[in-house]
């Protein structure tokens, strides 16, 4: 094979290309290896304290949806409990409205038994008057004679005994 018969010429290149790249290596680890290896670590120290700014965040919006968790759950237990009272408090006043209404209910009613009554009476009375009178006028006319007070005041009960049993048979 013809190429590797220049081998000897290949043996000098060989010796320079290792000793250049020995050199190239030296150099490299003597100026660039060292601010390329400070710009990883401090890379690497910006995302290890990202990463850690980021746990610390995560841990902190953690602590506050536990705290708005807990806030909303307060404040739930207290919108129940002032739908409870509300509620309570709204039977309260339907019921004293109910007792209220009754009692003015039961006031009229008696207030009207009251006037009922009353009327009664008075129309009663006016009876009395009226029939002791026919009763007087048509006994004497019956009669032809003047009755005696006894007489009449007899025959005036009779009559209005009669005429308020009569009214009370109808009523």
């Amino acid at each position: 094979m013809p190429q590797f018969e220049q081998v000897s010429v290949f043996a000098s290149l060989g010796f320079w290309s290792v000793v250049s790249f020995v050199l190239l290596l030296v150099l490299m680890a003597k100026f660039a290896f060292p601010p390329i290896l400070a710009m990883l670590e401090a890379r690497e120290k910006k995302i290890s304290g990202d990463i850690q700014g980021a746990e610390d965040l995560k841990a902190e919006a953690e602590k506050l949806k536990r705290d708005f968790e807990q806030q909303l759950k307060t404040a739930h237990e207290k919108a129940t409990t002032i739908v409870q009272l509300a509620g309570e408090e709204a039977r309260k006043i339907q019921e004293k409205t109910l007792s209220e209404t009754q009692a003015k209910c039961r006031q009229m009613q008696k207030e009207t038994e009251h006037e009922i009554q009353s009327s009664r009476n008075q129309i009663l009375s006016e009876i009395r008057g009226y029939v002791s009178v026919l009763t007087i006028t048509s006994a004497e006319k019956i009669l032809k004679r003047v009755l005696t007070e006894d007489d009449k005041k007899r025959l005036v009960d009779e009559s209005i005994d009669d005429v308020v049993k009569s009214l009370e048979k109808q009523a």
